[in-house]
């Protein structure tokens, strides 16, 4: 299907009326939201309809679904922009018409609620609103659809409206877009009864950045972490874990006794912040900005999902224009939210889930006049066996500053155990035992170089095996002979970015998995392309080599075919290497044999 096919002639007509210069001047696109645009619409071009973009938070997805709806209303298309929240809707909105002041107002309609502009070129609606069939009708057949947050596309609800449109409503030769900072699976179809996938949705990443990217080239302020040790929050450690996050009940009622020691930490690490307090509960969002403002030292306001739009609309300009200092929020403000004058995020509801984390998180990164950094208070220092996910984590690559801090404020020395003040090393409280017994089991499973190698640490928890030759390429060892590798553009490791290949060690065949125009390799971030690596094993009917396998663990001597063929392949010590350290090296020895020459050290 062509782009421009399916014009009707009244819409024709209507853009010839067009004004030929606009009211007042459009929103200047970065280099960035440009080439994004530009390369949905290349691939759609090349007949690929179902496309996803990854941006991080807080670098402006918005204006790129703007931008792609002014070209696609300008060639006199029908378009339909999806979200399912208000403020996602209300924010492409406002971005369309900083993009291209010269579209009439009236044909930019919303559906939501009792809101039914279902007749305009262009539709913001809402999936809620959707999910009633003659809400969907209403609308007509609509050549482009555009998908805001679309990592929501796995749960049920959301996934069931999209076909019901793309099947029902006529919109079978549509022409589809997702956006996201997060494209991979929502913890909210993670559970056992998940069937849908990201990829039952998009066909293909059109284009995509990610957080360390945007910071380094100073589109996002760096985030800074301080973690607070409260005590209280120690019950934290038995919180059962429901769909890959806590168990939301439980959580609550940790988090509301623990009200009074989060408004402290607040009040002495953030008292001259703007920030966004993510809550636990709708209780405990109520009693933060109840004690923050009975305390006077802050202004505080609470936000949750049982208030409208409309009721939240005045909390949201006061915070904008400075008469409030605190907004306390219980879910509603991790995604869309456009308060770029936030400088902290509080994290008084602490999570396990990546995508959560990445959203609250970005909240606080957006530039902002006078702004230099943005500080995110976790409260959930007082553990120390739970999954967390950590500044570290989140924005792999780039050195952050984390310090843990006690109630009083005082940094405390990670070799001390926080509980007696005795070297962690030698300490005899449970804590301590627990902690170096878990080291040890988990040092004992991997013995091999792969420890030194990183990984995805956005992706789900992975145990796929990589390696990594002398000269850092990184790789996984197949069957036949076979490796799946990362390549680093031009053979440097400092590019950042890598392109997905694989290799035969015994016959030198192979090449890139993924290629661009005139034959080049398509590079990608790390996790991109780590991501991309086990897709591409999995797709070629190869079986991902476990990290953890059963005959990696304990001290099991090597076979003597292994040894004998570890020195014909001049590795040192043979002898004296366990059964998986050995194949780790083998493997290694033969993939440096077809990568290493290549490289430019």
């Amino acid at each position: 299907m062509s782009l421009h096919s399916g014009i009707e002639p009244e819409m024709a007509q209507m853009m010839d009326r067009l004004p030929t210069e606009p009211r007042v001047a459009p929103r200047e696109l970065r280099d960035y939201q440009r080439e994004a645009a530009d390369a949905v619409e290349a691939d759609w071009a090349a007949g690929i309809k179902y496309l996803g973009v990854v941006l991080p938070t807080g670098s402006g997805k918005s204006t790129v679904i703007g931008e792609l709806t002014s070209r696609a209303y300008r060639r006199g298309q029908r378009v339909v922009c999806l979200a399912h929240r208000g403020e996602l809707l209300d924010q492409m909105r406002r971005d369309l018409i900083a993009v291209d002041p010269d579209i009439p107002v009236e044909h930019m309609g919303i559906v939501r609620a009792e809101s039914d502009d279902h007749h305009a070129p262009i539709v913001f609606a809402s999936l809620q609103t959707l999910a009633t069939a003659h809400r969907r009708l209403a609308l007509g057949k609509r050549d482009v659809v555009f998908w805001d947050e679309v990592h929501h596309a796995g749960a049920a609800g959301y996934h069931a409206t999209f076909r019901e449109l793309v099947e029902q409503g006529g919109y079978g030769e549509a022409f589809m877009c997702g956006f996201t900072a997060t494209m991979y699976r929502s913890e909210e179809t993670s559970g056992r009864a998940a069937k849908i996938g990201l990829g039952d949705v998009i066909e293909k990443i059109a284009y995509e950045r990610d957080l360390r990217w945007a910071i380094e080239q100073g589109f996002l302020v760096a985030p800074t972490g301080l973690t607070v040790r409260i005590d209280e929050l120690n019950a934290l450690n038995k919180i059962r874990n429901v769909a890959g996050d806590f168990h939301q009940g439980d959580l609550a009622e940790v988090m509301e006794a623990a009200v009074e020691y989060t408004v402290d930490a607040i009040e002495m690490h953030a008292s001259d912040r703007k920030s966004i307090v993510f809550a636990a509960s709708v209780d405990a969002s109520a009693q933060i900005a109840e004690l923050l403002n009975e305390r006077g030292n802050l202004s505080a306001a609470a936000i949750t999902g049982a208030m409208s739009l409309e009721q939240r609309q005045p909390i949201y300009q006061a915070f904008r224009d400075g008469e409030i200092d605190v907004i306390v929020t219980v879910m509603v403000l991790t995604e869309g939210a456009d308060f770029p004058m936030c400088d902290c995020v509080v994290m008084a509801r602490p999570t396990r889930s990546r995508v959560l984390y990445s959203q609250m998180v970005g909240r606080a990164l957006r530039l902002y006049e006078g702004k230099s950094d943005a500080l995110v208070l976790d409260l959930a220092g007082t553990t120390r066996h739970m999954r967390l996910i950590h500044l570290s984590e989140l924005v792999h690559g780039l050195d952050i500053d984390t310090v843990e801090v006690d109630e009083d404020g005082e940094e405390i020395d990670p070799n001390l155990c926080p509980f007696i003040g005795e070297p962690t090393a030698t300490c005899e409280c449970t804590e301590c035992v627990e902690a170096r017994e878990a080291a040890r089991r988990i040092s004992i499973k991997r013995e091999g170089p792969v420890d030194m190698t990183p990984i995805d640490l956005l992706a789900d928890d992975d145990d796929t095996l990589w390696l990594r030759t002398p000269k850092g390429v990184h790789f996984v060892p197949l069957s036949e002979g076979w490796i799946v590798f990362i390549w680093p553009r031009d053979g440097r490791i400092e590019s950042g970015e890598y392109a997905v290949g694989a290799k035969n060690t015994r016959t030198r065949r192979g090449g890139f998995a993924e290629t661009g125009v005139n034959g080049e390799p398509v590079y990608h971030p790390m996790a991109t392309a780590m991501r991309k690596a086990g897709e591409w094993v999995v797709d070629s009917g190869f079986q991902l080599p476990a990290k953890f396998a059963s005959w990696r663990r304990g001290n099991r001597a090597p076979s003597e075919a292994q040894v004998n063929l570890a020195r014909r392949l001049h590795v040192v010590g043979a002898e004296t290497f366990t059964k998986g350290r050995l194949s780790d090296e083998i493997s290694i020895a033969m993939a440096k044999n077809v990568l290493d020459e290549f490289m430019e050290v």
